[in-house]
C-alpha cells in the first residue's frame, strides 16, 4: 500500500517540476522515515473505519483544509506560518519554478509532502500528498487503505471521475483520492492555481 501512495506522490511531482527538465524529484519520503501506528494498532490500522463526518468547517471558508494535531492547514497558506506551527521539517527539495519567478519547494513531515510555490519573497502551499495510511483527512479520517464506499459516505455523490480519481471541489479547493480496487490508493489536497 505504502509502495501506490509513493507512485502518486511521484506522478504529483513529475507534473509539478519535472515540466522544467528538473530530473532531481524527490521520490517519496525521506530515508529511514516510517509511518506511524496509534498504540493498539500493532496489526495495522482499522482503515475501512473512517472518523464520523465533521458537521462544520473550522476553518470558517468553503475550502478543503488539512490538520495536524490541532493545527488548520489551508491551500495558499505561507509555509513559513505553518512550519512555525507545526515545526521543522523532515527535509526539503526545491527546484526552479516552471510557472512563477522563484523557486518550489517540497517539505517532507511524517506521513505527508507539502508543495509550494514562490510569491514574492514568500512560498504558498499549493499541494499536500500523503504516502502512508498514518495521516488522515481533517473531514473525516480517510486515510490510504480505506474502501471507495467510506469516500463516498464521508463526501458524498458530488465528485468528478476520470481514470481512476474521484475529484471533490470546495472553492478553489480540490481533495483527489485515486482508487485501485475499491480502495483508496492515494489522497491529494490541491489549490486551483490560475497558471
Amino acid at each position: 500500500m505504502k509502495k501506490l501512495g509513493l507512485v502518486l506522490l511521484i506522478i504529483i511531482t513529475l507534473f509539478t517540476i519535472a515540466a522544467c527538465g528538473n530530473d532531481n524529484a524527490p521520490n517519496g519520503p525521506p530515508e529511514g522515515e516510517q509511518p506511524v501506528n496509534t498504540p493498539g494498532e500493532e496489526n495495522g490500522p482499522d482503515v475501512d473505519e473512517p472518523d464520523p463526518p465533521s458537521t462544520s468547517n473550522p476553518s470558517g471558508n468553503d475550502a478543503f483544509f488539512f490538520k495536524i494535531g490541532d493545527f488548520i492547514i489551508h491551500m495558499d497558506d505561507n509555509i513559513d506560518d505553518v512550519i512555525s506551527n507545526i515545526g521543522e521539517p523532515l527535509g526539503k527539495f526545491e527546484a526552479e519554478s516552471c510557472a512563477f519567478e522563484g523557486i518550489d519547494i517540497i517539505f517532507s513531515y511524517p506521513g505527508i509532502q507539502i508543495y509550494t510555490y514562490p510569491a514574492g519573497e514568500n512560498n504558498f502551499i499549493h499541494t499536500i500528498g500523503f504516502f502512508d495510511d498514518s495521516v488522515r483527512t481533517a473531514e473525516g479520517g480517510i486515510r490510504l487503505g480505506s474502501s471507495i464506499q467510506s469516500v463516498l459516505d464521508v463526501y458524498g455523490n458530488d465528485y468528478s471521475y476520470e481514470t481512476g480519481v474521484y475529484r471533490f471541489t470546495r472553492g478553489l479547493t480540490v481533495l483527489e483520492f485515486l482508487i485501485e480496487d475499491d480502495s483508496v490508493r492515494g489522497i491529494t489536497y490541491r489549490l486551483q492555481l490560475d497558471l
